[in-house]
């Protein structure tokens, strides 16, 4: 092969490897830039940082599975978290009442929260039970939160 062809042939190579990177890569950037939003998911709580919504006060022990999207905007906290676990909310910090808010983002395998007439009102979280655990919103409504126990 002619050193000239070969050292195109590389290149192409490399410019092919690049590009499949950047599609593999290309959703999650698109949806940062475009749409302000990050998804994010995590093996268990251990797996989160400290700052993750993950670690919402209503967020039982044992969640695992654990999948959120957020607002990557400054000073917003919209956000969503998907959980599986066996453990009930904290009587202690949530209170069962009218659903009077909906989630900003929507997220595979999450409940359908406009066929729920309640949720739990966790502080400025809204959650509701979903397949195999818990599935939280925030921010909710004012009058939600004004009835949470937390």
């Amino acid at each position: 092969m002619p050193k000239r062809l070969a050292v195109r042939v590389r290149f192409s190579a490399a410019a092919v490897a690049g590009l499949a990177a950047l599609a593999l890569s290309g959703c999650a950037v698109i949806d940062e830039l475009a749409y302000h939003q990050r998804s994010s998911s995590y093996e268990d709580l251990a797996a989160a940082p400290d700052s993750s919504p993950a670690h919402a006060a209503w967020v039982p022990d044992d969640a695992h599975s654990i999948r959120i999207t957020e607002s990557t905007q400054p000073d917003a906290a919209n956000a969503v978290v998907l959980v599986t676990s066996s453990s009930p909310l904290d009587p202690e910090l949530c209170a069962e009442v009218d659903r009077q808010s909906a989630p900003s983002y929507a997220v595979d395998g999450a409940p359908d929260v406009y066929r729920a007439d309640t949720v739990f009102a966790c502080g400025e979280w809204s959650v509701v039970s979903s397949e195999d655990g818990w599935f939280g919103w925030t921010p909710n409504h004012p009058e939600e939160r004004a009835q949470s126990v937390g």
